[in-house]
């Protein structure tokens, strides 16, 4: 409890953060920023500027406390503030205002939390300090609620008639227990009556203060089971139970439970217990009635309606305490005189506040059972005076009223208040009151409403003197949880007119953001731009790791386009929340300029502005006219020097802020460019440029500069003047460094944001012929090369080409109209040879809703289409696949200029019409499982079944117009002197009728695929579409040789091809299968194979027979080798004999075994 509203407000305001800073003039380059470790994460969650430095505040996390820092621009330093208080503030910091007048700081603490009687208080502890935070410290205790202990004394009087059942009776029993046990360590005590046609005291204060045992204290209650006369009962609680000898206290709230479960048998009054509070509690099927429910309203205090519970079970009961407990609740913690809502014990006083020429408020959100309200300080904080709704309704509570206040200052009046209420009704409310005079009330003059349920309408609230002349002309009131156009938050503009302040436009952040949290923070800004006006800072923590928008003061308001959006990464990474809280109204840097201090998650960013100027710039010409004899192309074969043209370029630099400093030196970069707008430009400069570039120091004091052009030959435009352009921008050299020793004075100025160019024109001199008027005489037509049919393809395209001409003078300002119809896109134009030098741009005009046709505009040659001018023109369209077309498109052409007669416009329209031809995309195929091969033997049976399967898939037309199909289904001709007969019938899914028709007999019998019959067969335009050609062959005679035919069925699919076409060609939508017949004849083969096999065997004898003979499988070798070992034994001279063994035994290798043989046995030896 004691925290609660503090993280709401930590989080609304917390974590919030945008694109690229529009880079104005507040410096995103070189900024300071500081941290304090210690601090925690919400460092930066307040930041002001006071004195010299920045006060931040930083609210606790966790366990630590929290605390004020100053931060000191010029050493980068934070040190926490010295307040000499004795409380240990969890919170302090996260309620920061100053006083523009002294400068003083007010800072508060609003979640001071103490017990009172086992009971949460929540008010506030605030500080009033020196500007110089180094004076005396004021110390206060807004809405502090002293601490009342509150005693209750509680009867349970419960029924006990026959009605109940005994396990309903001891259900009562089980909550009674319930019921005292969790409430066992509170200021109540309990006593207990059964009633019935008797009443009996189960027990009494004094049993309860002996012995505190629910269980033991009824353990020996017993149904009576009689009437049920809870008048008498009534009256016997007040008369013996309440009193002071049985255990009651005189100081305590008196409290009676009535529990039944049926009316009362009795009639009396009860008058004797007008001053005890008194809840009953009907429970079962008697209470079904709303006559019998009204019953139970005299037993009860009143308004009845918050004092009477009906139960339909007995069973609810055990879930009615958390109910009871709040209203027990509210008993407990608030006073005798109003029992029905808390005061100030959670007033959390000090959530919000503002200084105004030494008059302090602060916001009390929890007062007066959460409706809030706000607190009128006393100068030296010890008393203080409330204010709130008046009247107090139930609609106000929880309203939060007090989450916001700001003072608007007014010269003349009484200075107003503004305080939000950002729950009220779900939707918010700002009430404005007057500053009451000497001694006098508050008086509240207006409301504004909310208009989104859950927008925090009145969560931050800021005044705004537009002009500074001490009145308050605008209240910017925000909605940070707003959502809205994929905006998350918004700033309403509300400004004063008369007396009252009325709505008069809104602020938004970028969309892409839907929880960017954008007017979690506004600050009016002291004039940072220069134009005496005040300008506001919004921040929007939660748009990516967040930003800040500067919004610039204009005459009666503000501008509605941010002039400035600065995210946190642009100057540190890993920031998070930047734009919590902002402040900038004073010059930190001694540079006469003013600094904006933003708070971020743990760290506060200080951004420096940077001084507005106005460059001064001035063009002016010599000769103010361009002859003509100088462009003309008769002057190119001239001895005659070309004069050319001077132009004068001037600068000067003046300072927006008065207040700036700084030596003011303005570095420009300038651009001088010779018809920038035309791809060729009709001036050059020196070198044959059109642009010229250059940096320039600018000074206050006026510096020229002088530059020449000329122009080439043969220009043919001589009507539009040529445009001299002048552009300039400020430059600065990325990452340079500032000095911090030159205070700022060294921060490079920035342009205000205007045009930063000049554009001045020289004209030429008129030149049409002595009479100086130009008559010209245009005539357009359709050329035959266009195309003649729109086929309706994914990417068709039409070409149409006009044919342009000008018969008499010079023309100015030609332009060709074209007029088609709606489905068509315009692609591309252009000039076709022999003419493709002449220019021609096209652009398409915005479509007319009534209309269904569409026109594009064509400047041709512009400014001068030449006398005896001819141009073939070609305009290339798209198709546009989803529209509507009929069977033709009509196209209408006009032309016209400045300078024709009326009387010559005859031959200036042309009209063209061309056929729509309609795509149709249908696929046809055989499928996989269609017979492909039949065969026939002797043996085999003579009919075969077999089927040709066939898929149709038509894709769905992009059109409406779609034309009736037809499949043409055809079977084999039956040739009548084969062997083969066959029947065929078709089969389609879903089924239809088909109509056969006999094919003429084909010229040619031996052609492979012949068609005797062919089915038609209606087809409705579906996605798919199965089509089965059953068929039957037999063989009707006898095979007496083998032979082979081919058996073909087609499909294809037919329509109107006048106004249609096949999308991908006729043959996506044709299919043939093609079955071949196999007749197959078999001889009588068994004599036949036994008479190959003895063949075989007496050809394999003979061959053997040959091979003995010629002594194939005898071997003499191992004789021949001995008979030559002898003779080399007798005959000397082995090596002569040698070459003649080596010639007998041509292959060397056979000797090698025998050779090694002989070797090993030599060895042996």
């Amino acid at each position: 409890m004691n925290s609660c509203i503090i993280v709401m407000r930590l989080l609304l305001s917390g974590p919030f953060v945008f694109a690229p800073a529009w880079s104005y003039n507040l410096d995103v380059q070189h900024v300071q920023n500081f941290s304090f470790p210690l601090a925690g994460r919400h460092f930066g969650y307040r930041v002001l500027q006071v004195g010299n430095g920045v006060v931040v505040g930083a609210p606790s996390e966790g366990d630590s406390m929290g605390n004020l820092y100053q931060c000191q621009p010029e050493t980068g330093d934070c040190l926490p503030v010295t307040l000499s208080s004795n409380y240990t503030s969890k919170y302090l910091g996260m309620t920061l205002a100053t006083d523009p007048t002294s400068g003083n700081l007010l800072a508060c603490d609003p979640g001071l939390s103490r017990t009172c009687d086992q009971n949460i208080y929540l008010s506030g502890l605030c500080y009033l300090i020196h500007q110089n935070l180094r004076g005396p410290v004021l110390q206060g205790h807004p809405g502090y609620q002293e601490c009342i202990k509150g005693n209750v004394d509680l009867v349970f009087l419960f029924d006990g008639s026959r009605s109940l059942q005994q396990d309903e009776f001891e259900k009562i029993v089980d909550f009674m227990k319930d019921v005292m046990k969790k409430l066992s360590n509170s200021s109540y005590q309990f006593a207990a009556v059964q009633f019935s046609t008797h009443f009996k005291t189960e027990f009494t204060f004094l049993d309860y203060i002996r012995q505190k045992d629910p269980d033991a204290l009824l353990a020996g209650v017993k149904h009576m089971r009689l009437l049920t006369n809870t008048f008498g009962a009534i009256n016997y609680v007040v008369k013996e139970v309440f009193q002071q000898e049985l255990g009651a206290r005189p100081d305590a709230t008196k409290v009676l439970i009535i529990i039944t479960d049926g009316e009362a048998t009795d009639n009396h009054n009860i008058d004797a217990a007008k001053d005890i509070i008194r809840y009953i509690i009907g429970i079962g099927k008697n209470f079904k009635t709303k006559e019998s429910q009204e019953a139970l309203h005299q037993f009860a205090s009143k308004p009845a309606e918050e004092f009477v519970k009906i139960l339909d079970t007995f069973e609810k009961l055990k879930d009615l305490f958390t109910e009871l407990q709040k209203k027990i609740y509210v008993i407990e913690g608030t006073s005798k005189q109003d029992l029905t809502s808390f005061n100030m014990e959670l007033s959390s006083s000090g959530i919000s506040a503002d200084l105004s020429e030494g008059h302090g408020v602060v916001g009390a959100v929890g007062a007066k059972d959460w409706a809030g309200g706000f607190l009128d300080l006393k100068a030296d904080l010890q008393s203080s005076t409330f204010v709130g709704n008046e009247p107090l309704t139930v609609e106000s509570r929880a309203g939060y009223l007090g989450y916001t206040v700001t003072w608007l200052p007014s010269r003349g009046t009484m200075s107003l208040l503004a305080t939000g209420a950002p729950r009220y009704q779900h939707v918010g409310r700002v009430l404005l009151f007057q500053q009451p005079k000497r001694g006098g009330p508050w008086s509240q003059i207006q409301k504004i409403d909310g208009i989104q349920v859950g927008s925090y309408f009145g969560g931050e609230l800021c005044g705004v003197d537009v002009d500074r002349d001490g009145e308050t002309e605008l209240l910017l009131i925000a909605a940070p949880l707003y959502y809205g156009e994929q905006r998350g938050g918004r700033v309403f503009i509300y400004q004063k007119i008369q007396l009252e302040f009325q709505m008069v436009s809104e602020l938004q952040g970028e969309t892409g953001y839907p929880l960017g949290r954008f007017g979690a923070a506004i600050a009016a800004l002291t004039d940072i731009n220069g134009d005496e006006l005040t300008d506001v800072a919004v921040g929007a923590p939660l748009e990516e790791q967040g930003a800040m928008y500067i919004f610039n003061g204009q005459q009666g308001g503000l501008s509605p386009r941010p002039s400035q959006r600065i995210e946190g990464t642009q100057m540190l990474s890993g920031i998070q929340w930047f734009g919590r809280s902002i402040h900038g109204v004073k010059d930190l840097s001694g540079d006469g300029l003013a600094d904006v201090a933003v708070g971020a998650e743990g760290q506060v960013i200080v951004l420096s502005s940077r001084p507005v100027v106005d460059i001064i710039t001035s063009v002016s010409f010599s000769p103010a006219e361009i002859p003509v004899r100088e462009v003309e192309c008769s002057y190119s074969t001239s001895s005659q020097k070309k004069e050319g043209v001077n132009i004068t370029v001037c600068f000067q630099v003046k300072s927006l802020i008065s207040t700036f400093q700084g030596h003011l030196v303005a570095n420009v970069t300038y651009t001088l460019q010779l018809d920038g707008h035309r791809t060729r430009s009709r001036g050059l400069f020196p070198g044959g440029k059109h642009k010229l570039s250059g940096n320039t120091a600018v000074t206050p004091i006026k510096s020229c500069f002088m530059f020449w052009f000329h122009f080439p030959l043969c220009i043919q435009d001589l009507i539009s003047p040529i445009n001299v352009s002048l552009s300039y921008s400020l430059w600065e050299e990325e990452g340079t460094p500032r000095d911090p020793r030159t205070q700022g004075r060294d921060i490079p100025p920035i342009l205000k944001p205007s045009p930063h160019s000049e554009t001045k024109e020289i004209p030429f001199e008129k030149n049409c012929g002595e009479d100086k008027t130009c008559e010209a005489d245009l005539k357009l037509a359709f050329s035959d090369m266009r195309s003649k049919i729109l086929r309706l393809t994914p990417s068709a395209s039409l070409s149409v080409r006009l044919t342009l001409r000008n018969t008499a003078e010079d023309a100015y300002w030609v332009q060709v109209t074209l007029s088609f119809p709606r489905g068509l896109s315009f692609r591309k134009v252009e000039t076709l040879k022999p003419h493709s030098h002449v220019p021609v741009g096209c652009e398409e005009l915005p479509e007319e809703t009534m209309l269904r046709s569409r026109t594009l505009s064509c400047n041709v040659s512009s400014p001068i289409f030449g006398a005896d001018s001819v141009v073939d023109i070609q305009v290339m369209f798209h198709t546009l696949q989803k529209d509507s077309w009929g069977d033709f498109i009509e196209l209408h052409a006009n032309v016209s200029c400045n300078n024709e007669d009326s009387s010559l416009l005859e031959d200036n329209s042309v009209t063209t019409s061309i056929p729509v031809m309609y795509p149709i995309n249908i696929l046809t195929k055989d499928q996989e499982n269609s017979t492909l091969y039949v065969s026939f033997t002797p043996e085999s049976p003579k009919i075969r079944h077999v089927k040709h399967i066939y898929q149709v898939k038509i894709q769905p037309s992009n059109y409406d117009n779609v034309p009736p199909l037809e499949a043409l289904v055809r079977v084999p001709w039956l040739h009548s002197e084969g062997l083969i007969t066959h029947e065929w019938s078709i089969q389609m899914e879903p089924p239809v009728n088909c109509s056969p028709r006999n094919l003429d007999s084909p010229s040619d019998v031996a052609e492979p695929c012949s068609f005797g019959t062919e089915f038609r067969c209606p087809v409705d335009f579906r996605q798919e579409l199965l089509v089965q050609v059953n068929g039957t062959v037999e063989l009707r005679g006898t095979i007496e040789a083998s032979s082979m035919l081919s058996l073909c069925s087609s499909l294809s699919i037919s329509f109107n091809s006048s106004k249609h076409f096949h999308l991908y060609g006729s043959n996506a939508s044709m299919a043939q299968v093609v079955m071949k017949v196999d007749l197959v004849y078999e001889k009588d083969m068994p004599y036949l194979y036994v008479l190959s096999g003895i063949g075989g065997l007496v050809l394999l004898l003979l061959i053997f027979i040959a091979l003995y003979k010629v002594g194939f499988f005898k071997r003499n070798l191992k004789e021949k080798m001995e008979a030559n070992i002898d003779a080399s034994s007798e005959i000397p001279g082995e090596d002569a004999v040698q070459p003649e063994l080596e010639k007998e035994f041509k292959d060397p290798s056979c000797l090698e075994p025998l050779q090694k043989k002989d070797e090993d046995g030599n060895g042996g030896d």
